[in-house]
């Protein structure tokens, strides 16, 4: 390990010496990683316990949020408990392995996320989301952002994974809102919900996603610019598959939801496909060679690994391609290895956050199958544990991380040109957090240089957050022969510029579309849809007769012509070889007469989603007798778990649920003669229909292995069918049923 150097060096002469020992086990032993990489423990517990995400500051330190709250033991005891904490890790001794930690925020509720923007923390306490001004180490008094940051959902389908963009707004995973401070103001507006554990972008603003089973999604452009219709539903733009493969090369047997069913685990009991892919990962950086910048990374935390792919454009498509075959990136020997989240590190490393768990999994969403193996295996055990690892390449040295905090607007600016994205990105933000006008001049500089694109593209995106972009430079550029991310830039940013001189912009849209560049195409029809201008209209027809029977150009089409839709379907309907433009037309126009209105909302309320509202009434209702485990209590209850009332007959476990049942019970082949009776929950006027289909919902999913969705409506035809019902059910009446 020739370069085994930590991450946050200063100067390569910090090598080898420490002054102190670390408070943690450094050991890595545990991992198994494609020759020539190797990891390094940069923290561990006693000094992390749980922790779920970080952030760097602008001077490189890492700020951990730790979900303590989460899965304290396997039945989720406590969750709501505010014992959350926002921790700063400490260098004493400057040798990049942390050695200490200030607890920066404590008793917060379900924290994590976190982001440092605007000179301050944003970070999530419970359902709402804040924003307080960093002091060194000390926060000022927390700001309110948004109490609506949770609507509803279980924990592992909340808002996380805060990112700042390209466009200068900030984004979640699993969120229909984005922010943004303007002016000493903080901005919300409605964006499409992506994803469900992580957030990452590509060098030219793609957003990247995933969901559990899904490991990598993209949309077609950058954000929020196929939702201008109000009637239109985006199914082609947006969510596109990479087509990724799914399938894992774990070390060991371990233990996962539904390994009983078939095809889920392979013939030595290894997970075969990902069942709760997180945190994608476009990797920025230049420690893991070359061969690596912009290659997918994911995180397989039930298959204790990491996998790789290769992003490529296959006929203008993007796709992800599995980078090695049988194996993995990164691999662990131990089954507690959680890798929940990833990082682009100031040092051009990859930083891996371990949660290092046994129980994952949400009360919510266990199986009885998976909990006894954890308990088999004694991994409800494994709590309070936590690390961060640097993985790296061992002939690559580590980049000098750079001091933003100590560095001058100008030097910052000139960050902008640098080869690492992230590197670029976070210089973007610096110069906007500093209101940093100063340096105008430098950034239009940066932006004609051609040679440069993506710090030509830094630097409008720059400008645009400093309300310094002007007309003058935007048409300089549109007269040069641009990179395409230059040219998509450019129709973007003319609509600032709508009332300066609209022929010399339409001269410069015929020139984009003489290119005849399908990707310059999406952008340049976006524009020509809000423009009402005859010219404009026909450029637009033209472009569609070129891509008309395109789903993806088509929808992109619509949502750019809201105010003349009708106008632009008429003259479609004219043309030829545009059968499918006209048919999404058709639809969309029908919608908007019928006011169907489908683009994404800010939420206005809150709700509890059906798993997580049926285990709080199951321990509310019916753990007392059943136990928390559902396994019933000798001489009170028999037990859930693979009971046929359970996983039999829907109408029977409603009625049964509503009336109650008294007198002998066979369960599973043993008969329960017990003296206790089953309540009915029927007449309690604080249980709804609703409520009750969800408690329903979560018996199945838990106590069955035939899990199944009961609906509200099913619930109120039994209670109906029932309604002159006094009694308690019988055994054998309940077999009647």
């Amino acid at each position: 390990m020739k370069y085994l150097l930590p991450a946050l060096l200063l100067t390569l002469s910090f090598a080898c010496k420490k002054t102190t020992p670390p408070p943690f086990d450094t050991s890595v032993d545990e991992f198994i990683l494609q020759p020539g990489f190797a990891v390094q423990t940069l923290a561990a517990e006693p000094l992390l316990s749980t922790p779920v995400a970080l952030a760097f500051d602008n001077k490189n330190r890492m700020w951990v949020a730790e979900l303590t709250g989460y899965m304290r033991d396997i039945d989720g005891s406590d969750e709501n408990v505010p014992d959350g904490k926002i921790v700063l890790l400490t260098d004493a001794d400057g040798d990049g392995i942390a050695d200490g930690r200030r607890v920066v925020l404590d008793s917060l509720q379900t924290p994590r996320t976190l982001l440092h923007a605007y000179g301050g923390l944003l970070y999530n306490d419970g359902a709402s989301l804040f924003w307080a001004k960093v002091n060194d180490t000390d926060l000022g008094t927390p700001e309110l952002i948004d109490s609506l940051y949770v609507v509803g959902g279980n924990i592992e389908h909340q808002p996380n994974g805060l990112l700042y963009h390209l466009d200068n707004w900030i984004y979640s995973a699993n969120s229909t809102t984005r922010y943004r401070r303007y002016r000493g103001k903080w901005l919300r507006e409605a964006t499409t919900s992506r994803g469900q554990w992580g957030l990452s972008a590509d060098p030219d603003g793609r957003l990247l996603y995933n969901n559990n089973s899904l490991p990598a999604a993209t949309d077609k452009l950058m954000p929020n610019q196929v939702i201008g219709h109000d009637y239109q539903r985006v199914k082609y733009a947006q969510n596109i598959s990479l087509d990724a493969d799914t399938r894992l090369y774990g070390y060991q047997a371990t233990a996962v939801n539904r390994g009983y069913l078939d095809g889920v685990l392979d013939a030595e009991g290894k997970v075969k496909n990902f069942t709760s892919a997180c945190a994608p990962t476009v990797f920025t950086g230049s420690g893991l060679g070359d061969d690596f910048a912009g290659n997918l990374l994911v995180c397989a935390p039930e298959a204790n690994l990491i996998k790789r792919y290769f992003l490529q454009d296959a006929n203008g498509k993007k796709q992800a391609v599995s980078a090695y075959d049988g194996t993995e990136f990164l691999l662990s020997k131990d089954e507690t290895f959680r890798p929940v989240n990833l990082y682009n590190a100031p040092d051009g490393s990859l930083y891996v956050l371990d949660m290092r768990k046994g129980v994952i999994q949400h009360r919510a969403y266990m199986t009885n199958y998976l909990r006894e193996k954890i308990l088999e295996k004694g991994l409800d055990t494994i709590t309070g544990k936590g690390r961060i690892y640097r993985v790296f390449k061992e002939d690559i040295p580590p980049v000098e991380p750079f001091d933003f905090a100590a560095a001058t607007s100008a030097a910052i600016a000139e960050q902008l040109t640098s080869p690492l994205p992230a590197r670029r990105l976070s210089a973007q933000q610096q110069l906007i957090f500093r209101a940093a006008a100063d340096t105008e001049n430098q950034l239009k500089t940066i932006a004609r240089d051609g040679a440069n694109p993506y710090g030509q593209l830094h630097a409008l995106w720059t400008l645009e957050g400093l309300q310094l972009l002007d007309f003058d430079l935007w048409q300089q550029l549109a007269a040069a022969d641009n990179h395409p991310v230059v040219d998509e830039t450019l129709l973007r940013f003319s609509a600032f510029f709508k009332k300066n001189e609209l022929q010399k912009q339409l001269d410069y849209f015929q020139k984009i579309a003489d290119k005849n560049d399908a990707r310059l195409d999406l952008s340049l029809v976006l524009r020509l849809g809000k423009i009402p201008d005859p010219r404009a209209d026909e450029l637009l027809l033209t472009l569609a007769e070129r891509n008309g029977n395109d789903r993806i150009f088509s929808e992109i089409l619509i949502s750019s012509i809201f105010k003349k839709q009708q106008e632009i379907f008429g003259k479609v309907k004219e043309r030829n070889g545009m059968d499918t433009l006209q048919k999404m037309l058709k639809t969309v126009i029908g919608r908007s007469y019928a006011g169907e209105y489908a683009a994404p909302k800010l939420p206005v309320k809150t709700y509890k989603d059906d798993r997580t509202a049926g285990l709080e009434l199951y321990n509310n209702y019916c753990s007392s007798c059943h136990g928390l485990d559902g396994r019933g209590k000798e001489n009170l209850s028999p037990p859930l778990v693979d009971s046929e009332y359970v996983s039999g007959s829907t109408e029977r476990l409603i009625a049964l649920i509503l009336h109650g049942m008294k007198g002998p019970v066979t369960v599973a082949g043993t008969r329960y003669e017990l003296n206790a009776v089953m309540p009915g929950i029927g007449n309690n006027p604080d249980l709804s229909d609703k409520d009750i289909a969800d408690l329903l919902i979560f018996l199945r999913n838990s106590f069955s292995t035939k899990g199944a969705w009961v609906k509200e409506e099913e619930v109120t035809k039994v209670r109906a069918q029932t309604a002159g019902r006094r009694e308690m059910f019988t055994e054998e009446e309940l077999s009647e049923l």
